[in-house]
């Protein structure tokens, strides 16, 4: 399959669907699962808060009893006890009675609301209200956060802080994630002569292992086959990465390995940067083929390699924030290509201005820094006149 049979990206993801590896699982500590996918569907087992409780340090009352209070004229309650959310003491208010309670303690039976300490006071056993109280004002009410059956967790979605202090407090301490690992084998003469580093390998090990994925690199191999081969055989993981030797150079024989040992399903994309990433079969295995350009290799592993796992296995994705502004210097596209521009936004005399940095150089990594956004370019667009107002998504690696 020669380079120049460009496809575009949509079609290119539209192929990929059919090599889906098998989804594994695998069970892990809350607190390891943070950042990864559940596996499964998590429900409340339930309901949370078990009862009725405080929602402040204040007096337990009826409110019934506090219709007319005011300063000039409070609500007057002998005052029976304490609790604490620690309390096993079941207290039963009658007509008149009160008891100092703690945020987060049970609320006792013939009470059904509490007054902040600032809208009362104490002494010599009685609690003066200074206020009316609604029924249930100050309480937090029983399933309040969590009814049973509610759902904490559906499969396909990422596990956050706030999922971990819900499963927690349900008694749920390990969880179901899945499992999938990218092993990422680098290429070129160049890298491992120590000429070039190979900074590209490890700063993608850092992206997939960030959207929550294991991601193991592989270290360099040179541009000879069996070198190559060699080094594919040894991947273990679920999905495999390859970066460099992916063009249509003398030196470039990765397409070589892949057309004796596996299976090319496309070779080349019509999108800037990063058009020769390509995708293949070998050993059973799904191969990604990227450059070696960082860049080019950052651009394609967001918008083809995450996106065909996304695919894969029905994931939730990160919601991209989308940010606009007039853009500030007009931009030329290849008809027929998409291109990810990047893009710096300013704030001038009220308006945000979209500047365009870099749409080539794919191995400039400071423009990706230096960026606070991706500017898309649509195949059918043959460009965008300065002053127009366009979209960007913004950086969030």
């Amino acid at each position: 399959m020669e380079l120049r049979s460009f496809i575009g990206l949509d079609e290119a993801i539209k192929r990929s669907l059919k090599y889906s590896p098998r989804q594994k699982s695998t069970i892990v500590p809350l607190l390891e699962a943070v950042g990864k996918f559940s596996a499964e569907d998590i429900v409340s087992p339930s309901d949370f808060p078990l009862s009725d409780r405080s929602a402040v340090d204040g007096y337990a009352v009826n409110s019934r009893e506090t219709i007319s209070s005011s300063k000039i004229n409070p609500s007057s309650f002998n005052l029976v006890g304490k609790l604490f959310p620690s309390s096993s003491k079941n207290f039963v208010l009658k007509t008149g009675e009160s008891v100092r309670i703690a945020t987060g303690s049970k609320v006792p039976k013939g009470a059904d609301s509490v007054v902040m300490l600032e809208d009362a006071s104490e002494k010599d056993g009685r609690v003066d209200v200074y206020v009316p109280l609604r029924k249930y004002q100050n309480v937090s009410r029983k399933g309040e956060d969590l009814r049973k059956g509610f759902p904490i967790l559906r499969r396909g979605e990422r596990v956050y802080p706030p999922h971990v202090a819900a499963l927690l407090e349900c008694g749920i301490e390990k969880v179901a994630v899945i499992s999938l690992s990218i092993g990422i084998v680098s290429t070129g003469d160049e890298l491992v002569s120590g000429i070039v580093r190979n900074s590209t390998q490890p700063m993608l090990q850092s992206y997939f292992q960030r959207k929550g994925f294991v991601a193991v690199g592989h270290g360099v191999v040179p541009d000879v086959q069996s070198a190559i081969e060699d080094a594919l055989d040894l991947v273990k993981e679920d999905v495999i990465i390859v970066t460099g030797g992916t063009g249509p150079g003398e030196r470039d024989v990765l397409p070589s390995v892949m057309e004796k040992s596996g299976k090319f399903v496309f070779r080349g994309l019509k999108i800037r940067p990063g058009r020769t990433t390509s995708f293949g079969i070998y050993n059973g295995k799904p191969v990604f083929m990227l450059s070696g350009l960082p860049v080019a290799a950052l651009i394609a592993s967001e918008n083809v390699v995450l996106e065909a796992i996304y695919r894969w296995f029905n994931l939730k994705r990160e919601v991209k924030e989308i940010g606009s502004g007039e853009l500030g210097r007009s931009l030329v596209n290849t008809l027929g290509f998409r291109s990810f521009v990047r893009v710096r936004v300013e704030e001038k005399n009220e308006k945000t201005f979209v500047y365009p940095t870099r749409v080539t150089g794919s191995g400039v990594i400071y423009s990706m820094i230096n960026a606070d956004g991706i500017l898309v370019m649509d195949e059918n667009s043959e460009g965008i006149a300065e002053g127009e107002r366009v979209s960007y998504e913004v950086l969030r690696w």
